[in-house]
């Protein structure tokens, strides 16, 4: 079953396949990325190279996700194996981080509204604040607290801790913080959809005035994404 934030990629994507699909060569006096900067209206035309990579981003990060849903960090072999759950747990972090890439891409490319908003929420996020202290900076980390006597503050992972699956940073060898690794998913995951759900309801908007294919099916993502469930052509909706 795919994500809320595989089927707002996916409709996105759809309007520009189709777009390629409809584009005649023979018949336009224009290049294609001419064509496709007018008719998104983009700023410049290696936008289209951004969006299209962005999609591309967001769907292999997505993979990255489902991974982790179904394995944890201990990985599909099951095998007691600290390194495993330190190269998942990095790589992991590390994949999180290029999607919040690809959708800051996405919001510039598109010019979203609340672009700064958002952008100031990403860099508050739990999930992101720990890929930057454990599997970006860990000698280095630069944000410190007021109890640090450095200019920067340093971080170690608590092995035994990783080993049964828990993620607890030691700070400075001194203070411990502790994660809850699945929540601070579902939170990124929050913010991430109501991302791409004003971003795609911006192009949906401005490109087919709310009619059409389209935006029956953003309908439908945003009911599932509100807790509806859709069987066939029967909305089951819960209140």
């Amino acid at each position: 079953m795919k994500s809320i934030i595989e089927e707002y990629k996916d409709l996105q994507h759809e309007i520009l396949s189709d777009f390629a699909i409809r584009w005649d060569a023979d018949k336009c006096k224009t290049t294609f990325r001419d064509d496709i900067k007018k008719f998104y209206g983009f700023e410049k035309e290696f936008y289209w190279n951004i969006i299209l990579n962005s999609y591309y981003i967001i769907e292999d990060t997505e993979m990255a996700k489902e991974s982790f849903r179904k394995f944890d960090l201990q990985g599909p072999s099951r095998h007691t194996d600290t390194g495993e759950r330190y190269l998942r747990l990095y790589g992991f972090l590390n994949s999180i981080y290029q999607q919040r890439l690809a959708i800051e891409n996405l919001m510039e490319a598109f010019k979203l509204q609340d672009k700064k908003i958002f952008s100031e929420r990403l860099v508050k996020n739990e999930l992101l604040i720990l890929r930057n202290k454990i599997a970006a900076h860990p000698s280095n980390y630069k944000d410190v607290k007021q109890d640090s006597e450095h200019k920067f503050d340093v971080y170690e992972i608590c092995r035994s801790d990783l080993e049964i699956g828990q993620i607890k940073l030691l700070r400075n060898q001194n203070n411990f913080e502790e994660y809850d690794l699945e929540n601070s998913v579902k939170d990124f995951d929050k913010l991430i959809e109501e991302i791409l759900f004003q971003i795609t309801g911006k192009i949906i908007k401005k490109l087919f005035k709310n009619q059409g294919k389209y935006y029956t099916k953003y309908q439908k993502i945003n009911l599932i994404r509100g807790g509806a469930i859709i069987i066939g052509g029967t909305i089951i909706q819960f209140t």
